[in-house]
């Protein structure tokens, strides 16, 4: 299974939100609660819920599988004038060749690209992970810096600040 680049599209349905769900990878799992059956539904209605609102005003991306399967969701919705709230949930299919290492470089590539659509805004993401470290790594790696004074309970805190065009 390879990721080709012309599969990362915009148009995410609610089928995406749910085989995500249903076949979670290993950080999203823990990121949804996903380890308690109960716990999909109003994980499923967040997304639904945070989806629209992203069309409204944000963005998102589904990075697809050659054959169509969904690899990972991303959205964000702006929540003030300053910040947008990222939500990120991936399918199994990512622990697939390497498919975790060639999602993170079109992520930074995506980010980069929102900071100029999102000038002087901040991307906020909040994240828990059994392997803390590893999350963390991966999350620093896509371009997120950790600041553990925005931390919420088990959530840790994470910002990618936009760039103004120098």
């Amino acid at each position: 299974m390879k990721l080709s680049l012309s599969r990362v599209q915009d148009e995410i349905t609610e089928k995406d939100l749910s085989y995500v769900l249903k076949n979670p990878w290993k950080f999203s799992t823990y990121e949804w609660k996903l380890y308690n059956i109960h716990n999909e539904k109003t994980a499923f209605e967040t997304l639904i819920e945070q989806f629209e609102l992203c069309r409204k005003d944000g963005f998102s991306k589904v990075f697809r599988t050659p054959d169509n399967f969904p690899l990972l969701i991303l959205m964000a919705v702006k929540i003030s004038e300053t910040k947008l709230h990222c939500y990120l949930v991936a399918s199994k299919h990512m622990e697939e060749n390497n498919q975790a290492l060639k999602v993170t470089f079109e992520m930074r590539k995506i980010l980069e690209e929102q900071s100029r659509n999102y000038k002087g805004c901040t991307l906020v993401v909040y994240s828990q992970s059994r392997e803390t470290e590893k999350q963390m790594s991966w999350l620093r790696f896509i371009g997120l810096k950790y600041k553990p004074e925005g931390n919420v309970g088990d959530s840790k805190y994470f910002e990618y600040e936009a760039r103004g065009n120098v």
